[in-house]
C-alpha cells in the first residue's frame, strides 16, 4: 500500500502575525515558494481558528503544514504552537469541565492538543510529549527514534529525517512510510558515489 504522496512531500513553514487583514477578510494567507505568511485580525478571529484554517487551506493547495512560527506573540504561546505544529497537531483552548488537563485528541484524522483556558503554557508544553505518547505511542516512539538519529548524524541528513518524521505523523503508518521510501530510493536515478583513489 502506498502512503507517501506528492502532497505529503510538500511541507510548508508558515509565519503568523497579528494585523488588521482586510475588512472583508479577517484572515489573509499568502503562499510563497518558501512557505506561507498569515496575517489575522485578533478582534475577529482566534489564533486557534486561524492556525486550523491555515492547515486546511494549505491542504487544499497541495501542501502539508510542517511548522508554525508566531510573530509578536507571547513567547510561551509561540513555543507551544511551534512544538504542536511539528507533531502535526492543532492547538485548541477549551472551556468546560470535560477537559481538566491538556490532552491530545483525534478529530476524524486531524489531531489536536486541547489545553484548558487559563492553563499555564509552560506546563502545557512540558506535558505535550506525554500527552502525545499516550494516544499515539507507536508514532511517538518512532519520532523520538528519528530525533535521536538527528543527534547522532550531527546535522548531515536532518532534512531527510524531518521528512520521514513528517510522513509518519501524517500517515500514522511507520512501516508503510519506510517501505515507500525504500521503493522510491530503489527506483531513483541517484548519482554514482565518488570512490577514493
Amino acid at each position: 500500500m502506498t502512503v507517501v504522496t506528492r502532497r505529503c512531500l510538500s511541507l510548508a513553514s508558515v509565519r503568523v502575525r497579528r494585523g488588521t487583514a482586510r475588512p472583508d477578510k479577517p484572515i489573509m494567507l499568502r503562499l510563497t515558494a518558501a512557505g506561507g505568511d498569515v496575517e489575522y485580525d485578533p478582534e475577529r478571529a482566534t489564533l486557534d481558528t486561524v492556525t486550523m484554517l491555515t492547515r486546511v487551506r494549505l491542504r487544499m493547495e497541495g501542501y502539508t503544514l510542517g511548522e508554525i512560527f508566531l510573530e509578536d506573540h507571547d513567547p510561551h504561546l509561540t513555543a507551544l504552537y511551534r512544538a504542536c505544529s511539528r507533531l502535526h497537531l492543532d492547538v485548541e483552548h477549551t472551556m468546560g469541565p470535560r477537559i481538566s488537563e491538556p490532552t491530545v485528541v483525534d478529530r476524524e484524522g486531524d489531531w489536536s492538543y486541547l489545553v484548558p483556558e487559563q492553563w499555564d503554557l509552560v506546563d502545557a508544553l512540558e506535558r505535550l510529549p506525554a500527552a502525545f505518547a499516550a494516544v499515539r505511542p507507536d508514532i511517538a516512539r518512532e519520532v523520538e527514534r528519528l530525533e535521536e538519529a538527528k543527534r547522532t548524524t550531527q546535522g548531515r541528513i536532518d532534512q531527510a529525517i524531518d521528512l520521514a518524521a513528517s510522513l509518519i505523523l501524517q500517515t500514522g503508518d511507520v512501516r508503510g512510510v519506510y517501505d515507500d521510501l525504500a521503493r522510491l530510493l530503489n527506483g531513483a536515478d541517484l548519482p554514482a558515489g565518488k570512490t577514493g583513489s
